[in-house]
């Protein structure tokens, strides 16, 4: 799609700019002031909006997104977590698992699109079969991965084979003993640096947090997850003291938030991050621990992932902090419009609303009333109406 985006605000390096944004394929083209259409150019007046870069979700696991919040909290570990409610012949874990793979992951792609977030990081298999240009948001395959420590095989030779890139693993999630001996492991084995991402990191003394940041390591912040499961989450402040790069995950909605939006508030109630903080940890941050080098930024040449909302004429971390899934104006992804207002929508000529997010009409890209048709009929007599995301995207 050609596209123009007028007379939008945004913030550069600290710095508040305002301008246009022109879209040509999957890249912004160009930014200015008063940048006139051109032939075959869509044009969106989007004065008293703000713009950011499309919102990175660095940890999901996008196949466990129908399932609500399971358990008996707190535990100790990841593993006594995963022994408690890992049972395939118990419901609901049994009605889920009957709902087709591509469905379970088209589900999770939704639940990113509604919150901005164009890109997921799926810690899981890259289901390439599914994550094509069609699925609702950006999963990147660059990635090597194992689960963790206990449920993982032969992490070395997982962390050899990932070719350079990014490895990401649950590391340190719980609060016992063993949880806090798992750096020292992974440091043993060989796999702790420059390119690994440890996931959760809760159980870290101080001299382990000096350890992650002199191997070059980086975290991924997964707060209500955390405070939920083991009543703690990571020192992510002494981390970024220490030079650590953070950024922030949804995890799935078994232990976690309904949607980025929600996890970003809940990672500014801990006081340990601020919301400029926040927000660079799912723009810039996020885009540098998983090298991402053509997002996170709005900037030309670029990749035209993009969400807007209003201007509420505070400062725009303050305006994203606040907002809810309803409040997006536009959701861009690669440069093709995947989720819209009703009245965006009108002018893009992309269609009547076709759904609902959290109550407000909007257009939704491709058909998530099918897609929960086909969730009902798989998943009966179970109905996924316990989890968090069901009833507010329709």
């Amino acid at each position: 799609m050609r596209l123009l985006l007028q007379d939008l605000r945004w913030t550069d390096g600290g710095r508040d700019r305002t301008g246009c944004l022109r879209i040509r394929g999957r890249t912004i083209a160009e930014i200015g002031r008063g940048l006139a259409p051109r032939r075959r150019e869509r044009t969106l007046d989007l004065s008293g909006h703000l713009v950011f870069p499309g919102l990175i979700n660095a940890h999901d696991h996008l196949g466990l997104n129908l399932l609500p919040h399971l358990g008996d909290p707190p535990y100790p570990s990841l593993y006594a977590f995963g022994e408690d409610v890992f049972r395939p012949e118990r419901s609901p874990i049994r009605e889920h698992l009957q709902v087709p793979v591509p469905d379970r992951l088209w589900w999770g792609g939704y639940k990113n699109l509604v919150s901005g977030a164009t890109t997921a990081v799926h810690h899981d298999p890259f289901t390439r079969r599914v994550f094509r240009r069609s699925f609702p948001v950006r999963v990147p395959r660059r990635y090597g991965w194992s689960h963790s420590l206990g449920y993982g095989k032969d992490l070395p030779g997982a962390f050899a084979a990932s070719r350079g890139w990014p490895f990401i693993v649950h590391a340190a999630e719980g609060v016992d003993e063993a949880s806090f001996a798992e750096i020292d492991r992974l440091d043993e084995l060989g796999v702790l640096g420059p390119r690994t991402v440890l996931v959760h990191a809760v159980a870290l003394t101080a001299a382990q947090h000096r350890r992650v940041a002199d191997a070059g390591a980086a975290v991924v912040w997964c707060p209500a997850s955390n405070l939920r499961l083991y009543g703690r989450t990571a020192a992510v402040g002494e981390l970024r003291a220490l030079g650590v790069d953070v950024a922030l995950g949804t995890d799935s909605t078994l232990t976690g938030s309904p949607t980025l939006l929600d996890e970003m508030r809940a990672g500014l109630d801990t006081g340990l991050a601020s919301a400029g903080e926040i927000v660079a940890m799912v723009t810039a941050g996020a885009a540098r621990i998983f090298g991402l080098d053509d997002r996170g930024r709005v900037a030309e040449g670029l990749a035209a992932d993009l969400v807007v909302l209003p201007d509420s004429g505070g400062r725009p971390a303050d305006a994203l902090l606040a907002a809810t899934p309803a409040d997006l104006t536009l959701v861009v992804v690669g440069g093709d419009v995947r989720s819209a207002a009703a009245e965006p929508a009108e002018i893009l000529e992309l269609g009547e609303p076709d759904a609902a997010v959290d109550g407000r009409e909007r257009w939704l890209y491709g058909d998530v009333g099918a897609l929960k048709r086909r969730i009902l009929e798989a998943s009966a007599p179970w109905t996924p109406e316990e989890n968090p995301l069901w009833s507010r995207i329709g």
